[in-house]
């Protein structure tokens, strides 16, 4: 059976909002160990309260070779056992807090009733070897292993639980499987990774205060409906700004060929004057280059001033603006 054209990619990506998962391994060991949200977080946490949202569209080559091979290895794993699921989600109790709650897509699951086995398999495909692989999604790994466990109890007594690490070495991949590339280990972990509950609890604090996020440079869709609309109706002024600017500019080359032409100085009436500017050559002083011939007598005569800030409004050339 072949997955769905990734369609349990949109159960993952919905996710995102209301949960943190086995990817955010990091995150919440950064949290457990700082004891803080650091700056790195802010961003995937607005995400899970649903303040932002990122471009799901975006996929790198090796993310692509990744599905691609996540699919190639379930075709074969379903082959040999139907009893195989992809992508199972794994939701906790355990560590479910009032703003956020915590669960695991697991790439390959099988559930055998018979033996009270649950076998958890979490699939990388890199260039590196399985050692470290492990290294690298080492708190990834330990969300998968406390959930699993934790589902695992759920079920019963007697039950058991095995995570293991499935690897494919995407060294001059080719687009065909081979399975001398790939590796299998089983994923132990002798002491805790860090405290989990600790990090849900300091998310679950500092989301319960967290009512707005802007990035350094964000899409203006993210701000709030009136400042959109505030946005809109400056920017139909500006629009309209430029327009005129244009016209004026046309008549004033056109008035301008003319009075040289008729040898007329000025025109005047109650509403505005009009005056003939000839060309004149003008003196500037070259200040960079003053400053790289000169650059002691240059700073001696520097004076430091203070501006205000503000913020520039600029038009996007060929965009349609209602007017």
């Amino acid at each position: 059976m072949i997955m769905e054209e990734f369609k349990y990619k949109e159960e993952i990506i919905s996710s995102r909002v209301g949960f943190l998962g086995g990817s955010d391994g990091n995150l919440l060991s950064n949290v457990a160990k700082s004891e803080k949200i650091p700056d790195s977080a802010k961003e995937r946490l607005a995400i899970c309260k649903g303040l932002y949202s990122k471009d799901t569209d975006f996929k790198t080559e090796a993310m692509g070779i990744g599905d691609e091979l996540e699919n190639k290895i379930f075709e074969m794993l379903q082959s040999q056992d139907e009893r195989w699921k992809s992508n199972e989600r794994i939701e906790s109790k355990k560590y479910k807090r009032n703003n956020v709650g915590l669960l695991v897509h697991i790439d390959f699951m099988l559930k055998d009733e018979a033996k009270k086995t649950i076998t958890f398999v979490e699939c990388k495909a890199t260039k590196k070897d399985i050692k470290e692989t492990r290294y690298t999604y080492a708190n990834q790994l330990y969300i998968e292993n406390i959930l699993g466990k934790e589902y695992t109890q759920s079920l019963g007594k007697g039950w058991k639980f095995c995570l293991k690490l499935c690897h494919y070495d995407t060294n001059g991949y080719d687009g065909i499987l081979n399975l001398d590339k790939l590796s299998l280990t089983n994923v132990r972990f002798c002491s805790g990774q860090f405290d989990v509950a600790k990090a849900m609890n300091l998310v679950d604090s500092y989301m319960e205060t967290l009512t707005e996020y802007y990035r350094d440079d964000i899409d203006a869709n993210y701000l709030p409906s009136k400042i959109q609309e505030q946005i809109e109706t400056v920017s139909n002024y500006l629009s309209q700004i430029d327009d005129m600017n244009i016209k004026v500019d046309e008549f004033k080359k056109k008035m301008y060929d003319f009075m040289l032409e008729k040898n007329i100085k000025s025109i005047k009436n109650d509403l505005f004057s009009i005056t003939l500017v000839n060309e004149t050559e003008t003196i500037s002083f070259d200040s960079k280059k003053f400053e790289s011939e000169h650059k002691i007598l240059y700073r001696k005569y520097l004076k430091k001033g203070k501006r205000n800030g503000y913020a520039t409004f600029k038009l996007k050339k060929n965009k349609n603006i209602n007017k």
